[in-house]
């Protein structure tokens, strides 16, 4: 399995897959904020906790 995280352009949508966000998406050529897509959330949760809460 890859070391790589995923990362998803806050302006266009676009992802991509490396150790560290571009300075400019591929995609839209924009400096945009990228947001770590790595983990869906409810799987990285903690398993001893109550999601009920």
């Amino acid at each position: 399995m890859s070391d790589d995280q995923k990362w998803k352009c806050s302006n266009c949508g676009y992802t991509v897959q490396q150790k560290i966000p571009p300075d400019k998406c591929p995609s839209c050529s924009k400096s945009c904020g990228f947001i770590d897509i790595s983990c869906y959330i409810p799987d990285c949760s903690d398993s001893n906790k109550d999601d009920r809460l």
